[in-house]
């Protein structure tokens, strides 16, 4: 999606599409239908390897997986590009950040929607605050199919590993980790999405924002929306070990049960269409202003059905990719100021909401009732 939008826009020369698959590049190449993209053989996962393929470029992005992050980073630095990634590794990448300051480089980690909206989402809140003392962000995705009775409408691999780590949140200058399922709630999203149970998960955003945004931010968490169905179903497949990586003996063979589930799934591409329900990211920021209690809350999405019908995705591959092409354009447009390692809340919010917008994202903004702050 993110190939999609940025083809599109006059100040981008052109597009090196890679792909560890290369027919997956090519067909991607086949489908922009534009000059501006070609594909490119995969060199391999080596930062030297890595180096050959971004040299020349202006900007790097890891829309592939997060085990590329540290290789793509240190491939920037030899061929003097920048770096984007839309899953990060954060307490590993910030060590990185002389080195890109002294190149004069800028590494913006987590670059999609969350991370990276809803990065943009608390940090506008935030800017209308004089303190802030809790950012709370609540991802929310209610997709299902009759057609499969697990609808992973993004990474199957990320998810399961996501859903099944310790979760963490940001308290007092400090992260404090959970195991997993850990701080259910029931979550009120704006409709489409509605009420939907929540847990903590390990994100980047808590850490990012304990870092970047100031103001006095005493607490950070992400909850992800899961449906007691699915809830059920991750469970029951865990304790059967199908999400197990050891190999077991089956006729004879060993077989890895993991990566049979792996391909029983249907990749997310091939949900497009055929699910419904919608995407949608949260952010509550609680403060203060002019020295009372202030809390607002943002939020976008969309309804799988629609990005299906007005942009050839699902909700989620949207957002991730919109999130995407709207912080490469902050690097095309020279609106990158901050060389290092930084995260989407140091970049300029205003222009990062123009830019959703007018990729069919827009932002609503809600003043909630202040709660106490303790």
């Amino acid at each position: 999606m993110a190939a999609t939008h940025l083809v599109r826009e006059k100040e981008i020369d052109g597009i090196v599409l890679a792909d560890m698959v290369p027919e997956r590049a090519k067909t991607l190449e086949t489908k922009l239908g534009s000059r501006k993209a070609r594909a490119a053989p995969f060199p391999g996962t080596s930062a030297g390897d890595l180096a050959k393929l971004v040299e020349g470029s202006h900007l790097a992005i890891n829309a592939a997986h997060v085990s590329l992050d540290l290789a793509l980073m240190e491939a920037c630095l030899d061929a003097g590009a920048h770096y984007m990634d839309l899953s990060s590794l954060p307490s590993q990448q910030f060590p990185f950040d002389a080195r890109f300051r002294k190149a004069g480089l800028t590494a913006l980690l987590g670059g999609g929607e969350d991370p990276g909206i809803a990065n943009v989402l608390a940090r506008a809140a935030a800017d209308t605050l004089d303190t802030v003392d809790r950012v709370r962000i609540r991802d929310g995705d209610t997709a299902w199919s009759a057609d499969t009775p697990l609808p992973v409408v993004w990474s199957p691999e990320t998810f399961l590993a996501e859903v099944f780590t310790p979760g963490l949140y940001f308290e007092d200058g400090k992260i404090v980790h959970v195991p997993p399922w850990s701080g259910k709630e029931i979550y009120l999203f704006p409709e489409p999405v509605g009420p939907q149970p929540v847990y903590l998960m390990d994100h980047e955003e808590p850490e990012t924002l304990g870092k970047f945004l100031g103001k006095g931010l005493r607490y950070a968490d992400l909850k992800l929306a899961v449906d007691d169905t699915t809830y059920a179903t991750l469970n029951m497949l865990q304790r059967l070990g199908v999400l197990s990586d050891e190999p077991v003996i089956v006729d004879g063979q060993p077989v890895v049960p993991k990566k049979v589930l792996m391909k029983l799934l249907p990749r997310p591409t091939d949900l497009i269409g055929k699910v419904r329900g919608a995407a949608m990211i949260v952010v509550e920021v609680d403060g203060t202003r002019d020295g009372r209690p202030a809390s607002l809350r943002l939020w976008t999405g969309m309804s799988h059905a629609e990005a299906a019908k007005r942009h050839g995705a699902t909700a989620t591959g949207y957002l991730v990719g919109t999130g995407a092409a709207v912080f490469a354009m902050h690097f095309a447009r020279g609106r990158v100021d901050r060389a290092g390692v930084i995260a989407a809340e140091c970049l300029d919010p205003a222009e990062s909401l123009r830019l959703l917008a007018g990729y069919d994202l827009p932002v609503t903004r809600e003043r909630r009732e202040a709660t106490p702050l303790n």
